[in-house]
């Protein structure tokens, strides 16, 4: 974790010849991020179908004409330096990747107005869970939840989802939110944040 956060803070992460869109927004299959910042949040549309599934269950909580198209992002994950290097919780745990795996998916890079020392806060606590296993009893108690329409809360067990992993890493940074972190999906992420597709 020390030699990333030590790393050069080159601000340009682009995937070898791929048009240059401007810093944050969405990235198109083919684009990559610029001035990638440590603590910002990258909205993925998966494909396959984990992706189907995960959008399936988010649509069960955000059933309004408004809110549906929050949906379309099934996967998040938290940027953890400046050369494009996040850590995501996938079905093996909470692992590190390149945002450069994504560019052939549609994503959403979220720009935060974080501080430097709120988005090493952010970074800190993400490398921290790395190789923390998937919380896959949390993921199936959310799924009930959201199928009694959402009558309980998911218990707080500590255990990592995508969208719980980077709530509490920005809650490390001061932000606050509407759900507890076992709660959250990559939809309700977009909704805090304004990402409509």
């Amino acid at each position: 974790m020390a030699e990333l956060l030590a790393l050069p803070t080159a601000e340009k992460v682009v995937a070898d010849d791929a048009p240059r869109p401007p810093a944050g927004g969405r990235f198109r299959p083919g684009t990559g991020i610029t001035d990638a910042r440590p603590g910002d949040v990258v909205l993925i549309h998966g494909v396959g179908r984990l992706a189907t599934f995960i959008r399936f269950f988010q649509r069960l909580r955000y059933r309004s004409p408004n809110d549906r198209p929050l949906t379309y992002w099934s996967h998040a994950a938290l940027v953890v330096h400046s050369e494009g290097y996040l850590i995501e919780v996938l079905h093996t745990g909470v692992v590190m990747s390149s945002i450069k795996k994504y560019r052939d998916q549609d994503y959403y890079c979220v720009r935060l107005g974080l501080s430097e020392a709120d988005r090493r806060a952010a970074a800190r606590f993400a490398f921290s869970c790395l190789r923390q296993k998937y919380g896959a009893l949390g993921f199936v108690l959310l799924g009930f939840s959201l199928l009694s329409g959402d009558l309980f809360e998911v218990p707080d067990r500590g255990q990592q989802g995508c969208a719980a992993m980077i709530v509490r890493a920005l809650e490390q940074a001061g932000l606050k939110f509407d759900r507890k972190p076992p709660d959250m999906m990559p939809c309700d992420l977009a909704k805090h944040f304004g990402v409509v597709p």
